[in-house]
């Protein structure tokens, strides 16, 4: 797995290949590009969807050489920054510890 990054329950792991986990990235995707908007510190990045919460509507994201814990609203369309919220991470062992608090 890249960066060694294991996540645990509530944590649904979207890396897997599966037609489900698939369905996921892309809903999360899309709901995603709809709700960042100008301002956001998200805006115009590339990122890839790695997890999604199975307890909250929070998604992890991959930016770059960082994660991106991000919190949806699912309204389905712009939002004003802050929202979705996001806080960025460094490694994977500090997006362990915050996932680990779920």
């Amino acid at each position: 797995m890249p960066d060694d990054l294991v996540l645990r329950d509530p944590w649904w792991d979207l890396r897997a290949p599966g037609d489900a986990e698939q369905q996921q990235t892309q809903a999360v995707s899309n709901e995603l590009l709809r709700e960042v908007s100008p301002g956001h510190p998200l805006y115009g990045l590339a990122v890839t969807v790695i997890a999604r919460s199975e307890a909250h509507d929070d998604v992890l994201v991959k930016v770059g050489s960082r994660w991106a814990l991000v919190h949806l609203t699912w309204s389905g369309q712009p939002e004003t920054p802050p929202w979705p919220t996001c806080t960025i991470f460094g490694s994977a062992t500090d997006v362990e510890r915050a996932t680990a608090l779920d």
